[in-house]
């Protein structure tokens, strides 16, 4: 049955069955000349032998025509290998079905596990002490008055440091460190995703500058600090501004109130994960910079299984109606879809995960590797088995690539604005999030009610209509609809009712996963029982009645035990506020050098951008937003929603008195749009539908040797392809350029 292809093979040698049948007793002729070992295998891929269909309809969107008659590939019993192998003389088919397969199985450790149990860090020698070493600096530099740290820095510090160097962790502050420290010096800003601002440790390391502890005051120059441990506020940035009392010197406010149980668990043992985001265009540097730091036998990158989702599997299965003629009623097709869900489909490479393994250590120990889809010039092997089995048992690194870090590093070179002395929250970037006013446009008059477009989490169609229900005034606010927007059943049918109902303010709904310890903290809860509940309610399990009766005993509100039971999973709060820190900073721009971030945008975000369709007037962008919304598509299509959303930033800008330029051929960038002085920007010559990127790099390279005689001799040095000429012609760039080097001569002998 395995074999029964051969037999419908337009080349194939074979007849009969008779003929797949003399294959195997040739197999087993050949084993016992050389005196080697046969077995009998299924080579099975599903259970039942009914199952075959959920194979035909994989088979058919793998493009394999002949999917209908597919192979019995179902797990046979014993007694069903007997019969399929009843061709075989008794004495070999018993040995082929049961004796041998013993023979092997009996050779297998009984307690043989795919990888060794426990976890295998890499080893740097001195990587303890010099992270405490550097940890106590810095808290002693920002908070050390009169010689002394307050005992809530001095606390918190020593409990990170044990729970760190003792379980092993300190190789992973080690390397973030040296990660994020070697980003900045080459000029590109890191951001922090996941928990890991959790850890004051991790602040003082320099690996987040989201700060965990609760809302201070701290001065720049004596180093006095005051703590605010009443939960009035949910961000330090929010306290009133105040002079330090000792100096006068105005003070620095800063502190999230994070607990550090989110990130190493309540007893500081739980597997870590160091999430950071760095620029697109650095990323394959950090990469390398851990390959480095680590050598090549010891560096991968983190492999992935990806499975059928429920969408694809219905698609799946209409296809396959569709190409053999066959007749299913919507039941069965949604019944057949639901058991391709989840199936394996391919394997992967995670986009920014690096797998380190210890020197004592073969990446054998642990994983098969492979080439990523068989490339072998690729720079790094990749795990085979699914890195989420892995988690505990070696180092993994995200080091993933982001647009945020790319739109600041663009951002401070075009306007030389340092990024780390923006101001965050700006007052004047916060009347964004309630009016269009700041950027000269009148209520009424723009693509949107807020000026919030563009910006990263915050200009969506969602974020937008959750704006409009919260109107941010703090930073805390923006925190809340990070964690509120990214949660789920956190705000619709949730928070959004509360707040709309006026039973609670944005400050108290449940926004992010810490935010509920914390709270529970300030009500009374003891702090094991808080931790308990969040963890509980973020993985969306509820509340148990031990846990509600104790909130209810310590006075917590019937809504907020209701919200709980309703979660079903919550963002870490200090992703919201890495978040924010960014989308703030990148706001800062289109407040007060919007020409700038214009640019930067269309060059980093605008990827649908195209200037034929998008560089014409503002009357033509209106009707090109019409027609879009009559669409009805549009919210279906991602790709429609990218175009509109472009329009309305291409409205906004020319409604602040800003307006592209014609693209000069000389003074135009590949890939970058060019602010050009007060009110113009340049597009970029990759923004011409038709020019490709490499086509635009090529056109930069070949303007270095000089002016260009003609258009034949831009093509020609150039290396552009006819579609690119073309569209460099009919946007009036070349109209200075003779066609051809012949007539320009032709010409000057005249």
């Amino acid at each position: 049955g395995n074999n029964s292809f051969l037999l419908r093979r337009d080349d194939n040698p074979f007849d009969t069955s008779q003929d797949l049948e003399n294959l195997n007793r040739l197999i087993v002729d050949l084993a016992k000349l050389r005196h080697q070992t046969f077995v009998a295998t299924c080579d099975s891929h599903f259970l039942e032998a009914n199952e075959s269909k959920y194979r035909s309809v994989i088979l058919n969107y793998a493009g394999i025509k002949d999917n209908l008659d597919t192979a019995p590939l179902y797990f046979r019993n014993t007694e069903e290998m007997l019969h399929e192998f009843s061709y075989l003389n008794d004495a070999d088919r018993y040995a082929a079905v049961i004796a041998n397969p013993r023979a092997i199985a009996a050779r297998v450790d009984a307690d043989l596990e795919p990888f060794p149990q426990g976890s295998f860090p890499p080893e740097i020698e001195g990587t303890d002490d010099n992270l405490r070493e550097m940890v106590w600096n810095q808290a002693n530099a920002l908070y050390g008055f009169n010689g002394q740290v307050p005992e809530i820095v001095r606390a918190r510090v020593e409990r990170e440091l044990s729970a760190i160097i003792d379980n092993g962790f300190s190789i992973m502050y080690y390397i973030a460190h040296h990660l994020v420290k070697k980003s900045n010096e080459d000029g590109y800003v890191v951001g922090s995703r996941g928990s890991v601002g959790s850890s004051f440790a991790a602040t003082l390391a320099g690996i987040t500058e989201v700060n965990p502890l609760v809302p201070h005051y701290r001065c720049p120059n004596c180093r006095y600090s005051e703590f605010d441990e009443t939960g009035q506020y949910g961000s330090g940035y929010d306290l009133p501004a105040k002079n330090c009392p000792h100096c006068g010197s105005d003070m620095l406010r800063d502190g999230q109130d994070i607990p550090f149980e989110t990130f190493l668990g309540f007893n500081g043992d739980k597997q870590p994960d160091i999430d950071l985001n760095f620029s697109g265009a650095y990323q394959m540097r950090a990469h390398e910079f851990i390959r480095e730091m680590f050598g090549r036998d010891y560096t991968f990158r983190a492999g992935t299984v990806s499975a059928f989702q429920d969408k694809t599997c219905y698609a799946m299965v209409m296809k396959f109606i569709e190409a053999n003629g066959v007749h299913m009623r919507r039941p069965d097709i949604e019944q057949m879809a639901s058991r391709l869900t989840g199936v394996k489909s391919t394997t992967g490479q995670h986009p920014g995960g690096i797998v380190v393994i210890p020197k004592d250590r073969d990446i054998y120990d642990f994983t098969p590797v492979q080439y990523p889809a068989d490339k072998a010039d690729s720079p790094f092997y990749t795990t085979h088995y699914d890195f989420n089995s892995l988690h505990d048992t070696i180092l993994k690194l995200d080091i993933l690539g982001h647009d945020d870090p790319t739109m600041l590093r663009v951002l401070s070179d075009m306007t030389g604005k340092p990024i780390y002395d923006i101001p965050v929250p700006d007052p004047e970037v916060m009347r964004l999030f309630t009016e269009t006013e700041i950027m000269g446009i009148k209520t009424g008059e723009g693509p949107a009610e807020i000026g919030t477009l563009g910006l990263p989490e915050m200009g969506t169609f969602m974020a937008r209509g959750m704006i409009k229900d919260i109107r941010p005034q703090r930073f805390y606010d923006l925190v809340q609809l990070l964690g509120l927007s990214h949660g789920t059943d956190v705000w619709k049918g949730n928070a959004q009712d509360l707040i709309r109902s006026g039973i609670c303010s944005i400050n108290e709904v449940i926004g992010c996963r810490d935010s509920i310890m914390s709270s529970l903290i300030y009500y009374g809860l003891p702090k094991k029982m808080a931790f308990d509940i969040m963890e509980k309610v973020r993985k969306g399990r509820g509340l148990s009645d031990e846990h509600e009766a104790a909130m209810r005993e310590h006075s917590v509100p019937d809504w907020y035990i209701e919200s709980c039971n309703k979660i079903k999973y919550m963002f870490p709060k200090a992703h919201a506020v890495a978040y924010a820190i960014s989308a703030l900073r990148i706001a800062w721009f289109k407040v007060h050098i919007p020409e700038a971030w214009y640019a930067a945008w269309f060059s980093i975000r605008a990827k649908v951008f195209k200037l034929q369709n998008m560089g014409r007037s503002l009357k033509q962008i209106l009707s090109e937003k019409a027609r879009l919304q009559q669409n009805q598509q549009i919210a279906r299509d991602k790709n429609l929603e990218k175009e509109f959303y472009c329009y309305e930033i291409v409205e906004e800008m020319y409604r602040r008195g800003i307006e592209f330029i014609p693209i000069d051929l000389y003074e135009a960038d590949a890939s970058l749009f060019r602010p050009m002085g007060t009110g113009k920007i340049m597009p970029s010559l990759d923004s011409i539908d038709g020019v490709s990127k490499a086509n635009a790099e090529n056109i930069v390279a070949a303007r270095a040797d000089g002016a260009f005689r003609s258009i034949e001799d831009l093509q020609n040095r150039a290396n552009l392809p006819r579609l690119a000429i073309e569209a460099l012609t009919n946007l009036g760039i070349l109209e200075d350029l003779p066609v051809s080097n012949q007539i320009d001569l032709f010409s000057f002998i005249s």
